[in-house]
This record gives C-alpha cells, structure tokens and sequence, in this order.
C-alpha cells in the first residue's frame, strides 16, 4: 500500500485535450490568454504581480483539464479534475479581484485574512499537484523537500539550519509577493516565452516550415552523409525556435530517425544525431528558448547581449556534431542524397527568400533595444503578413485559433514548471540557502575555480535529469552562480556556463529526456542513444569552460582576437570531432587519437600564442600524413 502511494505520489499523469464541452473551454480560455499576452507584449502596461497572476490563473487550471491525475487514458478530466481547476481559478481570482489591496500591502505588517491563507494554501497544493502530474519524480521531489525545509528546517543543527518561519510568512513570501509562484519565472513565461513560441507556430503555419526542409537539404544534402547532415541542421533552426529539446525530438526527429535508418544509419546513431542536434537549440541564437530570457531576468544583461555572446558557442556546438557526422559517414561509405530528392537552391530561395523578413525584423527589434515581448510581436505581425504571399500558406481565422490553441497546450507544462520553480527561490530567499549553498561549494572545492566550476557543472546536469531545463537553470541560478560570483568569475561567462550544462542535461545519460525521445523513435536503447549523444555533444561540455577563463568566445576583445580565436577554434572543433569518431581519412591509432585531442584542446581554449602554434602543428600534421582539411565534397548518389 506505501509503495502504490509513493508511486503515485511522484507518477507523470496521462496528457490529452478535452473533447466535448470541456475542448470548448479550453479554447476560450487559449484565445483569452493569446489575446492578454499579445496586448501585453504590443501597447499593454501592468505591473508583473498583476499579469503574472491572470495568466497563471488561466493556464494552471486548463493543466487540471488536460492532464490527467494518473497514467489511465481517459479522454475527458474527471469531476475531481473540474474542481480542482474550478478551485484554483477561483483563487486565483480572489487575489486579482483584490489586486489594488495586494500591490499596496506591506509584507511583514499587515496580516493575512483566513480567506488569503486558504487561497495560499490552495495554490502551492495546486501547483504541486500539476507539478506531480506534468513533470514527474525530478522537480516534485525537490519541490516537497523545498517545503519542508522552508517550515520544519529551523529544527536542523548547524549551517542549514535557518530560524522559524511562520505559516503566515511562507505564504506571504511564496503567494502574495513576486519573489515566489508569481516571482521571475512565470513572467518571464507570461510574456517573453508565451511570445516567441507563438512567433514559432506563426512561423511554421505561414509555411516556413518546409522552406526550412528544402534550404538545409539544398545546402548539405549532396554532401556525404547528408541526410544526417540535413537531420543536424534542420534539427538546430526548429530547436532554436522551439527551445525545447523533447519538443523538437518528436517534432523533427519523427521524419529525420527513421530517414537515416533507412539510408543505413545504427538506430542508436541516428537517435543520438537528432538528440544532440535538437537539444543545442537553446544555446542557438537568435531565440534559444526561454531559458536566454530567463537569463537575461536573471542578471539584468540585455537579452541582444546574451545571443551575442552565444554565437560562437553555438556555433562550435554545431561544428563539432556536423564534423563528427560528416567522419561517421565516411567511414560507413554514406554518400549524399540523389539529386533529384534534392530541391534547388535557387527555387528555393525564389520561392521562400520573403521567410527570412520576420527573423531579419526579430533580430533588428532586439538589436534597437526593443523589449523581447515587443521584437515578438512584431515578429509574429511580420509572419501573419509574410503568409499572404502565397494563396496557399496565408493564416486565416481557423488557423490563428489552432495556433493559439496548440501553443497554449505546448506551454502549460513550462508554466507548472516555472510556477514550482518560483517556490523554491522564495524558499532559498527566506531560508538563506543560497549562501549556505555557497559555503558547501567552497568547502568541497576549497574556493578553486576550476573544481568549482566541475562541480557546477555536475548540479546542472544532475538537477536537469529530472526537469525541464529552464527549472534546471532557475535553481542553479539562485544556488550556484552566487558563489561563481563570489569566486571573481564575471555575471555573464558564470551564468551562460550555467546555460550551457543545463541544456546538455537532456542529453547526459542516465536520464537525458531527449535521449529517451529519440529511442522511442529509433526503437533503441535510450542508454545508448544518450551515450552516443553526449560523445557527439563533446565540444559542448569544453566550450563553457572556455567562457570562463577568456572572454574572447564571447565575442568580446579586439576583431584580429575573436576572428583568430573562431578560425583556430574552429580547427579544434574538427580535430576534437576525429579524434571522437577515430576516424579521418581513415582509421586513428589511439595515441593519434590523443594527440589529436590534446591538440583540441589547445586550439579551442582562447590564447593567441598557443593557438597559432597548436594550429601549425595541426596543420603540418595533417600535411605530413595526406590528410585533407575538410571540404565535404559533394556526391552525385545516395546511400
């Protein structure tokens, strides 16, 4: 009996839209919350308490409608279901139908009224239950302890200890404040990660979907291995757009896996390229999901800035996955695709070129200082223009409601997240966990920065296993970056480090979500697949580093530094990559291969004397032995 309860307790819950009288609803409050969002991010002003609460208010009850309390299917929600989301909208509504009395209250003078601590308490056991329900075991089981820290830790001897803490003043900090569930997160969900997501649907309905398809298979199609190769790429665009790596697993992955398998790819390896590529597109610029503007809420860095420092990242990122498939093709004689299953570039940009506006207007709104919510809008305008170009893709009335719809159905289990999120800050704000988090960091590393750093890097990934990465990222951002701070490393390379290793979370075995995506598709083992992944990814656990100790990968130092610094790099990418695959021209020795490795390393970290001598040897090294730079060359057959 204890362990059905504790199953249950920390069980996912069966997904699905209503159908019926409660499909209806779920509509009404999607384009009720569309509409509030785009008011918001075009002319509208309001205070974050206020916003944060009405879209919390519509979102979390539709979670109660579409997700169900266990694993059995069931199309429609049960009565319990509807009183549950009844209850909490009703709460919800209390605090915004008191809105002027909240947004004056004193915090720790005026007390809470009966009614306030039952609407409190209702809320935090709401979120907690969708918490359960939407993302399972990982950031339920820390949302638990978060609590129980908060009201029985004052009972604990020693550093983690903190004083007593009233039922009143937890909720007070958690409900009726911007520091708990209405805190950071969930603004930033309300107004910057609600936008760009529709600005992705917009986009993909206006057709540009497929322009995407046809540009990377015009581009890399001919080359060798170049499904996977197109796989990579289109795989990085969709994930940029989407910023969820499971998301852009099952949307991109459903065509390129089985694709790959056919053309001769492992099941393991092609599940591994689609993981490794879709899980990069929240460190890819211009969009990279919602974790760049949780960033940028985080440490007051514009968000133009934060995309602008991680291009060259990104683009390593990348580098490093194409090399290394372009080595695995290589070596398994995968050639390119037919030519006639390649479209032409030149029909392709004739056809789709009027696609690349609404990205161009995006990325000119950010750069002018415009607000995220407002380049959004604007970018989404564009792409509703941009879509009656062609009879065929322009987005009428029915299609804005379906967008509006799916996007809100996509971003329920961000907003739970980010909810359950904001409690445990306001729990390490009123505890002080913060900075006895920080003591234990030191202690284990003795304040040295790159042990520091390893061990940053190990909550990241460990944190990120058992969540979505913008929770992942929220919670190491409030308990390890204080102490990257204190430690001298700069606001910028310390929390964009942070980025980095949550995003590869979901790829990291044992658990990387991404992985465990694309083994259903490939029919694999998600082990393997997440393995396979993390070696594809390798350039991705060095690059963050890097950020760290020389700022020049962050695009910042003189134009000679960063363009030596790209081209040396780059170099190190590809060595890295033959070194990974042990292959190049043809099999690698092991000494070879950590000859090459070391020689990666050197070439990536940022220092102009050792980069301009660890690429001569490189370069005399490949001339010596007849190997060639790469040059992919184009085939005429497929595999």
């Amino acid at each position: 009996m204890e362990n059905k309860f504790f199953r249950f307790l920390f069980q996912e819950g069966h997904r699905e839209l209503p159908t019926g009288i409660y499909y209806y609803i779920f509509v009404i409050f999607a384009l009720g919350i569309s509409s509030f969002t785009m008011w918001l991010g075009g002319v509208g002003n309001m205070s974050p308490y206020h916003y944060s609460v009405i879209f919390v208010m519509f979102l979390l009850p539709l979670s109660f409608l579409t997700t169900r309390g266990s694993k059995k299917v069931r199309k429609n929600p049960s009565v319990f279901d509807v009183i549950l989301s009844t209850v909490f909208f009703l709460s919800c509504m209390h605090i915004l139908w008191n809105m002027d009395y909240f947004l004056q209250r004193v915090s720790g003078l005026d007390s809470l009224t009966t009614l306030d601590t039952l609407v409190g308490l209702v809320i935090i056991c709401g979120v907690l239950e969708l918490c359960r329900r939407t993302l399972g075991f990982g950031l339920t089981s820390i949302l638990v302890l978060g609590l129980l820290y908060a009201y029985v830790g004052h009972y604990l001897p020693g550093t983690f200890g903190h004083r007593e803490l009233s039922n009143q003043r937890i909720l007070e900090e958690l409900i009726f404040t911007t520091n708990g569930v209405f805190g950071a997160p969930v603004q930033v969900a309300a107004t910057y990660a609600f936008l760009f997501v529709t600005f992705g649907y917009f986009f993909k309905k206006s057709g540009a979907g497929q322009f995407i398809i046809d540009l990377c298979a015009a581009l890399v199609g001919r080359r060798t291995g170049g499904l996977a190769k197109v796989a990579v790429t289109t795989s990085a665009v969709f994930g940029s757009i989407s910023g969820s790596p499971t998301s852009d697993v099952a949307t991109t992955g459903s065509i390129n896996i089985p694709n790959m398998k056919e053309k001769g790819y492992d099941p393991v390896y092609a599940a591994a390229v689609e993981t490794s590529a879709s899980s990069g597109g929240t460190i890819l610029p211009p969009i990279m999901g919602s974790v760049a503007f949780l960033m940028a809420e985080f440490t007051g860095i514009s968000y133009f800035d934060i995309v602008v420092a991680s291009v060259l990242g990104a683009l390593l990122y990348y580098l490093g996955v194409y090399f290394q498939v372009h080595f695995r093709s290589v070596k398994l004689g995968l050639v390119g695709l037919p030519k006639n299953e390649i479209p032409r570039l030149t029909k392709t940009m004739k056809t789709g070129f009027f696609y690349v506006f609404p990205v161009v207007i995006l990325v000119w709104a950010m750069e002018k200082g415009f607000t995220p919510s407002l380049a959004a809008t604007y970018g989404i305008i564009a792409t509703f223009l941009i879509s009656y170009v062609k009879r065929s893709t322009r987005i009428n009335i029915r299609q804005i409601k379906e967008i509006f719809t799916d996007v809100v159905y996509h971003i329920i289990p961000l907003t739970v997240a980010t909810a359950a999120a904001g409690i445990i800050i306001g729990i390490i704000n009123l505890t002080g966990l913060a900075g006895k988090f920080t003591s234990l960091i030191f202690a284990l590393t003795g304040e040295a920065i790159f042990f520091s750093l390893i061990v940053g890097a190990f909550i990241c990934i460990l944190l990120g296993m058992g969540m979505p990465t913008p929770s992942a990222y929220v919670l190491v951002a409030a308990l390890v970056a204080p102490a990257f701070i204190q430690l001298g490393i700069d606001l910028l390379p310390a929390h964009l480090f942070l980025v980095f290793f949550c995003a590869l979370s979901a790829i990291t075995p044992p658990v990387g979500v991404a992985s465990y995506t694309a083994a259903g598709i490939a029919n694999a083992n998600p082990l393997k697949v997440g393995i396979q992944a993390t070696k594809l990814a390798s350039v991705g656990f060095i690059i963050p580093f890097m950020f760290v100790y020389h700022p020049t990968l962050l695009m910042q130092g003189s134009v000679i530094s960063i363009i030596l610094t790209v081209v040396t790099a780059i170099l190190g990418v590809y060595a890295l990559a033959a070194s990974m695959e042990g292959y190049m021209k043809d099999k690698l020795t092991r000494p070879v291969r950590i000859f090459l490795f070391l020689v990666a390393l050197s070439m990536i970290y940022p220092n102009v004397l050792l980069n301009i001598v660890t690429a001569t040897i490189f370069i005399i090294y490949m001339f010596k032995n007849n190997r060639k730079l790469p040059t992919f060359n184009k085939h005429k057959v497929g595999a």
